[in-house]
C-alpha cells in the first residue's frame, strides 16, 4: 500500500509534463516545416528583404518555444526536487 502511495505522489504530475513536451516537440516539427516552405519559396530569392523577414519569424518562433521547454524542463526539475 505505501508503495502505491509513493509512486502517485511520483506521477501525478509526470502526465502533464510529457504532454506539455509532446506539444512543445511537435510545434518544432511545425516550425521546421514552415521554415522548408520558406526556404523552397524564396528559393531563388533567398537574400531578398522578404525572405530574411520570413526566416527571422520562424526562428522567432522557434526560439520562444525553445524558452517554454526550458521553462517547462526547469518547473518539472523544481518539483522533482521538492519531492525528493
Amino acid at each position: 500500500m505505501a508503495d502505491n502511495f509513493g509512486l502517485k505522489i511520483g506521477v501525478e504530475g509526470e502526465n502533464e509534463f510529457k504532454n506539455s513536451l509532446r506539444e512543445i516537440n511537435q510545434s518544432f516539427k511545425v516550425l521546421g516545416s514552415e521554415m522548408k516552405l520558406v526556404s523552397s519559396e524564396f528559393d531563388k530569392n533567398d537574400k531578398s528583404i522578404q525572405a530574411v523577414s520570413a526566416r527571422k519569424s520562424v526562428l522567432n518562433k522557434s526560439i520562444d518555444a525553445q524558452k517554454e521547454k526550458t521553462s517547462t524542463l526547469e518547473s518539472a526539475l523544481q518539483n522533482a526536487s521538492d519531492s525528493f
